[in-house]
């Protein structure tokens, strides 16, 4: 027994579970921003959780970052109870690392490429139209 107290075994659930959160606050961010080009209202409705942030509004010398504010503010509220629930529910977890690294990057480069306009403003179009947004 004393053998296991001087070595105590690492999970590599609570490492899965902060790298996931990394990627959906990623993708929130990038799917925010999306929205919010749509219209102004919705460009409205994002910037509204991000007022609590200094800059949020404004025209002096610092300007105003506007409504990056609130994707901001979506992306950390994404991270922050993602990565809580995902702890919590795998903190004595062994996750493969090898299928999750290679699921990591994979989704990494997919968000990545979903900030890229031409990329992705056919996608986010056809999206809106079939929604009746736009």
């Amino acid at each position: 027994m004393q053998h296991d107290t001087e070595n105590p075994k690492i999970y590599s659930g609570p490492l899965v579970a902060a790298t996931l959160a990394l990627l959906l606050a990623f993708f929130t961010l990038m799917v925010s921003h999306h929205i919010s080009r749509l219209t102004k209202e919705l460009d409205k409705i994002i910037h509204s959780y991000g007022h609590w942030i200094p800059g949020s509004t404004g025209s002096g010398p610092d300007g105003s970052i506007g409504s990056y504010t609130g994707k901001e503010t979506l992306a950390i509220a994404v991270w922050l109870v993602s990565w809580l629930i995902f702890h919590c529910l795998w903190r004595r977890q062994d996750l493969s690392l090898k299928v999750w690294t290679r699921l990591f990057v994979v989704g990494l480069l997919a968000i990545t490429l979903g900030f890229f306009h031409p990329i992705s403003d056919p996608i986010v179009l056809f999206i809106a139209d079939l929604l009746g947004i736009y």
